[in-house]
């Protein structure tokens, strides 16, 4: 588990702290966390509770300070979202994330940067970049060759 050290010097605005509330209201009301057989879905008492205490915690102010204890709420709700949290359904039973839960993630993601520092320890680090290096080999590379170009303009 890295250690997770809170910054005093946040640099934190309005419009951060806008964005984690919204974050918070959409999870708090269209986001899913417990899925049935039957396949319905509802909204357990854990998220339900961690988006309303992040909500009551923020501060509005004209120059906002988000305490370490606050920003363990959001950081909290954040985990417990990018795991097995839903906003969109499908038919038989499809499951995703909507592009507009994904943006707010990213928001927050980018508001907990000025907040928090992450340190992993050497096992953690090592660990981090072999896990890194077996999900790259799913990602595209440049290395075209053995395509078959001939048969297609460049661009």
């Amino acid at each position: 588990m890295p250690t997770i050290l809170y910054r005093h010097n946040q640099n934190i605005s309005p419009s951060d702290v806008m964005k984690i509330a919204i974050y918070a209201e959409h999870v708090g009301r269209q986001c899913y966390d417990v899925f049935a057989e039957d396949g319905s879905r509802s909204r357990s008492e854990g998220l339900s509770r961690r988006a309303q205490a992040v909500s009551d915690s923020l501060d509005f102010g004209s120059e906002p300070y988000l305490s370490p204890e606050t920003t363990k709420k959001v950081l909290d709700l954040h985990n417990i979202v990018s795991g097995m949290c839903f906003d969109r359904f499908g038919e038989r039973g499809h499951m995703g994330k909507t592009m507009d839960l994904l943006g707010m993630a990213q928001d927050v993601d980018d508001v907990l940067d000025k907040l928090v520092i992450y340190h992993l320890s050497p096992d953690e680090l090592e660990e981090a970049d072999a896990e890194w290096a077996h999900e790259s080999q799913f990602y595209p590379t440049d290395d075209i060759s053995g395509d078959d170009m001939g048969s297609h303009p460049r661009v």
